[in-house]
């Protein structure tokens, strides 16, 4: 498995996962977590928790990965993990780690995975957090939104789309939805993804939160 260490891409020490729930503190995982922002911010604001971004993209990871690093009167965070994987290829170390896995704002691959119930990709959130629970904020709009990919368009998300599609398409692959709303934009906005609010300040879209728990055997 590969880590970020500040900035730098490294193999994660065979202690990895061990230091990360040793202390049993709940972790959060946020898959996709894109620059990692919402890991940082979130890590900074509750340290009765250990947060861990997932993100195929180093790079993009590495701004928050460093700044989590820093000693904490910089501004540093001893709670915070950044893992270099992809929603396809998690690692094992990984598995059963989460008391909660959280998606903000997903996109490209993974919102069409998520809004089109891929069977792999559900999976992956169940192992990630069996016993648990999740947490998946999505905001697509069909009219302004199909060239950003690659494909057929994807379908409209509404209440009715949620109900009707994903709430029984995720029950069945052990994701048991038991809240399922539209944001307000205030409330969007207070959560900490650079990518949401870039969405969220290019024009007023609708925002919906689909939330449940997982079941305990995948």
């Amino acid at each position: 498995m590969r880590v970020l260490q500040a900035s730098k891409v490294i193999a994660a020490p065979v202690t990895w996962r061990e230091s990360v729930t040793r202390d049993g503190r709940p972790v959060i995982v946020d898959l996709g977590a894109g620059d990692g922002r919402y890991v940082y911010e979130s890590a900074r604001g509750d340290p009765a928790s250990l947060y861990v971004g997932v993100d195929p993209d180093a790079d993009a990871l590495s701004q928050y990965a460093y700044r989590a690093a820093r000693k904490p009167a910089r501004g540093g965070v001893d709670n915070a993990r950044f893992v270099v994987a992809s929603v396809e290829r998690l690692p094992v170390e990984l598995e059963g780690i989460a008391a909660l896995v959280r998606v903000n704002f997903p996109w490209g691959s993974l919102l069409r995975s998520l809004l089109q119930p891929d069977p792999a990709t559900l999976q992956a959130l169940t192992t990630l957090a069996p016993g648990g629970r999740f947490e998946i904020v999505f905001s697509y709009d069909p009219q302004h939104d199909t060239s950003a990919f690659a494909g057929d368009p994807l379908p409209a998300l509404d209440e009715a789309y949620i109900a009707d599609v994903l709430v029984p398409a995720y029950r069945a692959a052990g994701l048991d939805t038991t809240e399922q709303r539209r944001l307000t934009q205030d409330e969007a906005l207070t959560i900490a993804s650079t990518w949401g609010r870039r969405l969220l300040h290019a024009r007023p879209r609708s925002v919906y939160f689909v939330a449940g728990t997982v079941s305990a055997t995948p």
